[in-house]
């Protein structure tokens, strides 16, 4: 499968979510009680999502802390397990996974290379963002997900020399 990276710079967004520790091969039904909890939330609370569903993580060997959510409007009110966060503003890499979970690693690895090719490194979690639902289309080859990276210029020091060199690569950079 071919990824193209494209070069975004993003604003801060707010966003309504639960966090949880969940260990990985527990992830995708996690996830759906997290989202049927977030849909309840909003739909009670009045609050209108802005934006499909995300979530963003970090793995930890065989656990994942993940942070599944919506994004809204603004700040929105704590109720149950769901709070208010943000998804960071700033430079980030997206690139586009068309087909299942199974195989949205080679997705990360392209954004990965793209970003040692030019200098830079992931700066924080990254996130999903998630255009269809599983359950509502079970055919995972019209699956489509956004893998988004954020990320940050490298600073490379070159031994003996006390010199340093940063890559200056602006948002519309490819």
């Amino acid at each position: 499968m071919t990824y193209y990276i494209e070069n975004r710079s993003v604003a801060a967004q707010p966003t309504a979510v639960i966090r949880s520790s969940v260990p990985a091969d527990r992830l995708p039904e996690w996830l759906a009680s997290a989202y049927a909890e977030l849909n309840h939330y909003v739909a009670e609370r009045n609050v209108r999502a802005t934006g499909p569903p995300f979530a963003r993580y970090v793995r930890l060997g065989d656990i994942v802390d993940v942070e599944a959510g919506f994004p809204v409007p603004g700040p929105v009110p704590g109720w149950g397990r769901v709070a208010a966060s943000q998804l960071p503003g700033g430079p980030v890499a997206v690139t586009v996974h068309q087909g299942g979970y199974h195989d949205l690693d080679l997705a990360y690895q392209a954004v990965a290379g793209w970003l040692e090719e030019r200098g830079l490194e992931a700066a924080g979690p990254h996130w999903d963002v998630y255009y269809t639902n599983p359950a509502a289309q079970p055919d995972t080859a019209t699956w489509r997900t956004d893998v988004v990276v954020p990320y940050r210029l490298v600073e490379r020091r070159f031994a003996g020399t006390g010199g340093s060199m940063t890559w200056d690569i602006g948002p519309g950079a490819r």
